[in-house]
């Protein structure tokens, strides 16, 4: 061995405790401090090597670089406690990069894992190596207040590359190391990590998606040279994600990084997570170097930052601004995706154009509600909204929506139409009731053979329903009808077989075109084939409208009696095309069936809803 001075660590027992065993308890911290000093060291990889399985006494942990390495006398500064590396020179490594190391006691932080540690470095051909037991540093920090390392090897030649290899036995941990989740950790503690710097953990190296998985993404904000401040020069940059699923609460928020390291773990800068915004799913990383510029603001295990400053107050404000202001992005694109399906609907899309502003409102915060409810699929969705829009008339039904909180996804649907439930029901009830009074006037009609044709059109116009009476939402098509009549004049007509008008009407893609007859008549085949060559007249002119929302035509002639023989053959056959007779008996019979079997079954559910309130 050379005659030199010895190689020693002069430090105090509470320094090893505190800032090595106490501070550095676990794993990810500890390798990262190796990989901090491979960075300074100018090492363009680190191979770092973890036990799989069982831990036992023979296994070890090996962190290994290509840097520049250390001599003898480098051994000596390397074992300094409190060296400010940063205060030599410029802070720069020789290879130009920016000194991550500050503090100097990062090399304590093995004995939190570890009681044995080895050093063993190679310099311009030469090798030294040395080794440590916490025990015995301990056991002369107590008394002598300096430790001297054993010295394995002193400048032996060597033909082994240039860098310095760490290894780690007698390890703390009896638990199997996440080897997966130990890459993951170290790729979120640094952004050096790419191309010029490369980590690899078991022989893999460790790659942008064990950061963050892109193809999670939902959507991804790039943060360019954003001034925290203005008029000061303090800068972040960085990327922002926001994942399709929740997060695990380790992964939430952002991380700081400055001079490409860790320097505060995931957070969401103090911002309350309250019931207007949800940060479950948002995740980043943001460099911030202006934190670790001229004053240390980070705390010692390089954990977190130290926020009462006025930088740590300055950033924590941007950060709560900018999660805010992303939230709103999300819960905006959010809204927007899961409304889509509905509004894309053409009868509900036509029906929100129809709406004043103040109906309007109403209407989107009731298709906010239905989108947000996770127990319906799309298809399900616009069913219910075809109701709603049955019920959006009642007066109630736009009060109950006006009481609902403003935000969509604080409303839960099953509860919001168990409510309406009681009230729309109560509603139609109402409307079936009034419409068998209307069955009832048309009776009326029938039964004087009503041959004043305004009377009989008006009916028609006012319940077309009693055609069929699952049509709700209908239109009259007066330029039909009208076109019509010019084009089939009923001069040459005898007195007994003159229309007594037609009827447009437009039930969603599908346009009837509906004959009245007198309520004695009873239909011909002549009746059938004008029928048809009105429906065939009607489909040729909405091919000439380029504007027409319907794509199919249907016909009805509506008299009092059908004859049994050839015509009703005809009639029957007619239907394959679409064309239908149909009786005013027959229609009163069916509507009225159906009408009074619906309003028992609404006055039993009443009476029960009633006597479980």
């Amino acid at each position: 061995m050379n005659a030199r001075d010895p190689l020693v660590i002069k430090i105090g027992l509470p320094v090893i405790e505190d800032l090595g065993i106490k501070l550095y308890g676990k794993l990810p911290p500890v390798v990262s401090e190796m990989v901090a000093n491979a960075w300074d060291a100018d090492a363009d990889r680190v191979e770092i090597t973890l036990p799989e399985g069982p831990i036992t006494e023979e296994s070890a942990i090996v962190i290994s670089d290509c840097g520049e390495g250390m001599s003898y006398d480098d051994m000596a500064k390397y074992l300094r406690i409190g060296r400010k590396r940063r205060e030599e020179g410029d802070g720069l490594t020789k290879g130009g990069r920016k000194v991550m190391g500050r503090k100097g006691i990062g090399k304590l932080s093995v004995f939190g894992i570890a009681k044995n540690v080895e050093v063993s470095t190679v310099k311009d051909g030469r090798k030294n190596a040395i080794a440590m037991n916490v025990d015995d540093m301990l056991e002369h920090a107590t008394g002598q207040m300096c430790y001297e390392p054993r010295v394995v090897d002193n400048d032996i030649d060597t033909n082994d590359g240039k860098g310095t290899r760490i290894t780690l036995t007698g390890l703390k941990r009896r638990t199997p190391i996440n080897v997966d989740g130990i890459r993951r950790d170290l790729s979120r503690h640094f952004s050096v990590i790419n191309g010029g710097f490369r980590v690899a953990v078991n022989g893999t190296d460790i790659a942008p998606g064990d950061k963050f998985r892109n193809d999670d993404a939902e959507r991804v904000w790039r943060i360019d040279a954003e001034r925290v401040v203005p008029n000061r020069g303090w800068t972040v940059s960085g990327t922002i994600y926001a994942m399709k699923s929740a997060l695990d609460a380790d992964d939430v928020g952002l991380t700081v990084m400055a001079r490409g390291k860790l320097v505060q773990k995931s957070t969401t800068f103090g911002v309350r997570q309250g019931d207007k915004y949800t940060y479950s799913r948002i995740t980043g990383e943001i460099t911030a170097d202006f934190f670790d510029e001229e004053e240390d603001l980070a705390s010692t295990n390089r954990q977190a930052l130290i926020w009462e400053s006025e930088k740590g107050e300055a950033l924590q404000e941007w950060g709560k601004c900018k999660l805010v202001d992303i939230s709103k992005q999300i819960l905006a694109d959010r809204k927007s995706r899961a409304e889509k399906p509905i509004r894309g609907d053409p009868a509900v899309a036509k029906w929100l154009d129809g709406l004043v502003p103040a109906e309007k409102k109403v209407a989107d915060k009731i298709i906010g509600i239905l989108a947000h409810g996770d127990d319906f699929d799309d298809g399900r969705k616009i069913e219910i909204m075809q109701y709603i829009r049955g019920s959006f008339e009642a007066q109630a039904f736009k009060e109950m929506v006006a009481d609902l909180p403003e935000e969509p996804d604080s409303a839960r649907m099953p509860d919001v139409f168990k409510t309406w439930d009681l009230i729309e029901a109560r509603e139609m009830l109402r409307i079936v009731r009034g419409r068998l009074g209307a069955i009832e006037k048309l009776a009326q009609l029938v039964d004087r053979d009503a041959r004043e044709m305004p009377e009989m059109h008006r009916y028609f116009l006012e319940s077309p329903w009693i055609l069929d009476p699952t049509w709700t939402d209908y239109r009259h098509e007066a330029r039909y009808s009208k076109i019509l009549s010019e084009q089939h004049p009923e001069d040459g007509l005898e007195e007994k077989d003159r229309r007594m008008d037609f009827l447009a009407i437009g039930i969603g893609n599908t346009l009837h075109v509906v004959e009245l007859k007198r309520p004695k008549h009873r239909v011909s085949a002549a009746d059938m084939n004008q029928l048809l060559s009105y429906v065939d007249f009607v489909k040729s002119k909405m091919g000439s409208h380029p504007d027409s929302p319907y794509y199919d035509v249907t016909g009805y002639v509506v008299a009092g009696s059908i004859p049994e023989g050839p015509v009703r053959t005809m009639i029957d056959e007619a239907k394959a095309n679409k064309r239908y007779a149909r009786t005013y008996e027959d229609l009163m019979a069916r509507a009225r069936k159906i009408h009074e079997d619906f309003e028992k079954k609404l006055v039993r559910m009443d009476d029960q809803r009633r006597m479980s309130a």
